[in-house]
């Protein structure tokens, strides 16, 4: 008789891959029997454990005397249910998110749980992303749990470092500062450019518009002194007739020398101001401009190409003023001790005032001391050339031709670094003679080259990794430091900036550099914000939502006011007023405010750094001695000050990004536009 197969089973009949399943089996008149795949020769009668690793028919064959018989049944093989978790990125830093991304299969629900706290969040059967923000190192779970309520997970681990801080991240802070232009006669068309190129939305997705001219244009005009008006207009010459917004000009550009402090801000005295200057000026002849009109013009991307690429892609502001209601020297002297002149509002070393004293005032380099490397980098000698270069000056009939041209040496505490030496004996160390150190033809001087040193010198550090923690770089006086009045065209100023900048970007030292880049004073062109606190936003569009006021900074940084000398001349170290000047009568606002009744006017500026934020603009009020406030900060901690002027201005911090560093990677700018008209008789428009 034939054998027979009586059953053949599976227990599971169905499984996930992985797992197992029991064949049992019983047979009648069978001597032998095999089992396919694998198995092979079993009992007639019998159990066997199989793993399959894929859907399998398993065939049993039984043989016996009357011959063999088989039978077949199916085990179904599922694909296991599986669950992965990533994050990324995996390492962050405090406040910044990262995202955990899920994928499950066979799986009905996922959940994803963490080490630290109670938080949960529950995902489809096939996973998904979750954005998480941990405050400190944690693990996270996802579990997947299948149809039959079998559970499966996998982790992974985000690490939370520190967000980095201004302090850990900054090693070096530039300053360089150029002359003589405002924010409008400069800026005043960035909105324009910035949203034609699309350069006007944040890293943050918000809009960062200017306080600028642009929507102003027909409604802004000044008027002469014979009753002529004159409207803003777009200059077609790169260099124009001078202009002044000394003491006495500031005033009356704000408001034609009316000085009380109840005084209108009219903003009207711009045209009065610099055709006055220019017939008291123009003895010699060099003014074209008698009617002051120049006062009115202003520059877009035409000229200023480099420029605007630069403030649009890195960060700008908008409330950014010099410090003193004067000329360059008096801001200069005001920036380098955090505020103060003592009360000169003159340039003490003018020919009008020489007081031939040397100022005793602490500044940011006397503070930093040796806690500090410092260095100012000086891009003229007092003969005008160019530091290094004598083909680009004239034979010249000073006494000291090559001496570094520089504020710094208005302080008797530069003199530890920088001293005429007559008898051109051993300098005393640190310092040098000039010869050997800076190529002083005469060997008229000593100087101490690693806190004063020409501008090639920053060029050579860059390269080597050797920038101070605080550069100060002096423009190139009468060259290429865009005054008006000079000769000089505004794109040599914009080149050589460019030339300075760049090679900033392309160094080393840029990974952890700021680069604060402006101009010490307005210069007297016209700008539509008054420097005046209580009315900075007298004139600004109300949609830009800027509610900050200028009387936040504009404080005295001292106990000195602008004062007459005894007996009205000649100026003492601590007054310099003239007959006429804001302050002479009691009842004017410096007479009664001091420093604190007027800034000087708002100044073009952008800030570089990898940790800038892209397109971003500040309506936070400064002036320069928030630079100097960031110099101590860094260096000195967050209490040192040098007068209550810098210890009032703001901590700058809403310009950078330190977690992101939006400008790892610095953009690349265009060539300076290098040619362009230099006749100040046809200014435009």
């Amino acid at each position: 008789m034939a054998p027979t197969v009586n059953s053949f089973t599976a227990n599971p009949t169905a499984v996930v891959v992985g797992q197992s399943t029991t064949l049992t089996w019983t047979t009648t008149n069978a001597n032998s029997a095999t089992l396919d795949n694998g198995v092979g020769q079993v009992s007639p009668n019998g159990v066997a454990t199989v793993s399959p690793a894929q859907t399998t028919v398993y065939t049993l064959t039984v043989q016996g005397p009357g011959g063999s018989t088989t039978s077949q049944l199916t085990v179904t093989v599922k694909p296991a249910t599986n669950v992965t978790i990533t994050a990324t990125p995996s390492t962050i830093f405090v406040g910044q998110s990262t995202i955990l991304t899920v994928t499950a299969t066979n799986a009905t629900k996922v959940v994803i749980t963490d080490n630290v706290d109670t938080n949960s969040y529950t995902l489809p059967g096939t996973g998904g992303t979750q954005s998480v923000s941990p405050a400190a190192t944690t693990v996270y779970t996802a579990t997947a749990t299948d149809s039959k309520g079998q559970t499966f997970s996998a982790t992974a681990t985000v690490t939370v470092n520190p967000a980095p801080t201004f302090q850990g991240s900054v090693n070096h802070i530039v300053f360089m500062m150029q002359e003589n232009h405002t924010f409008d006669n400069y800026f005043g068309m960035l909105n324009p450019y910035r949203a034609a190129n699309q350069f006007n939305v944040g890293d943050d997705g918000k809009t960062y518009n200017v306080d600028g001219i642009d929507d102003k244009l027909s409604s802004i005009s000044n008027m002469d002194d014979e009753g002529q008006s004159f409207s803003l207009f777009k200059l077609k010459s790169t260099c124009i007739d001078d202009d002044s917004s000394a003491w006495v000009q500031s005033f009356g550009d704000v408001n034609r020398f009316n000085f009380a402090p109840t005084r209108p801000i009219l903003m009207d005295g711009f045209v009065h101001v610099a055709e006055n200057f220019a017939k008291d000026m123009s003895g010699a002849g060099s003014f074209t401009d008698t009617v002051g009109r120049r006062a009115m013009g202003y520059y877009d991307q035409d000229y200023l190409n480099y420029y605007y690429f630069m403030a649009s892609q890195f960060a700008l502001s908008d409330r950014w003023f010099s410090p003193v209601a004067s000329e360059s020297i008096p801001n200069r002297i005001a920036t380098m001790t955090g505020g103060t002149t003592q009360g000169l509002v003159h340039d003490p070393g003018s020919n009008e005032d020489n007081l031939q004293v040397l100022l005793t005032i602490p500044t940011i380099f006397e503070e930093l001391g040796a806690t500090a490397s410092w260095k100012i980098y000086y891009s003229t000698t007092e003969d005008q050339c160019s530091a290094g270069n004598d083909g680009d000056c004239g034979v010249s009939t000073l006494q000291y031709p090559k001496f570094p041209a520089t504020t710094f040496t208005y302080f008797k505490y530069s003199q530890n670094y920088l001293y005429v030496n007559p008898s051109k004996g051993p300098c005393t160390a640190p310092t040098q003679n000039s010869g050997p150190a800076v190529g002083d033809p005469n060997n008229n001087f000593c100087i101490d080259t690693n806190h004063i040193a020409p501008l090639g010198q920053y060029f050579t550090d860059l390269q080597n990794g050797t920038l101070p923690g605080f550069a100060w770089i002096e423009p190139g006086y009468s060259h290429n430091d865009e005054h008006p009045g000079s000769g000089q065209s505004i794109l040599l100023g914009q080149a050589q900036v460019a030339n300075i900048v760049n090679s900033f970007m392309g160094s080393s030292s840029y990974k952890d550099s700021i680069f604060f880049w402006s101009y010490d004073e307005g210069g007297g062109p016209y700008d539509h914000v008054p420097p005046v606190p209580g009315h900075t936003n007298d004139y600004t569009n109300g949609s830009l939502g800027i509610t900050t006021d200028i009387s936040s900074i504009a404080v005295n940084p001292d106990g000195f006011k602008p004062c007459v000398p005894p007996g009205g001349a000649p100026p003492t170290l601590h007054c310099d007023l003239h007959p006429g000047d804001p302050g002479v009568n009691p009842g004017d606002a410096p007479a009664i405010q001091g420093f604190a009744a007027q800034l000087g006017f708002r100044l073009p500026n952008m800030v570089i750094s990898p940790f800038t934020r892209k397109h971003y603009v500040s309506h936070i009020p400064m002036d320069h001695t928030a630079i100097i406030r960031l110099v101590e900060t860094r260096f000195l901690g967050v209490s040192a000050h040098l007068t209550a002027r810098d210890n009032t201005q703001p901590d700058l911090m809403d310009f950078f990004d330190f977690s992101n560093m939006p400008w790892a990677t610095p953009p690349n700018p265009p060539q300076p536009v290098g040619s362009g008209t230099c006749d100040a008789a046809n200014m435009g428009p």
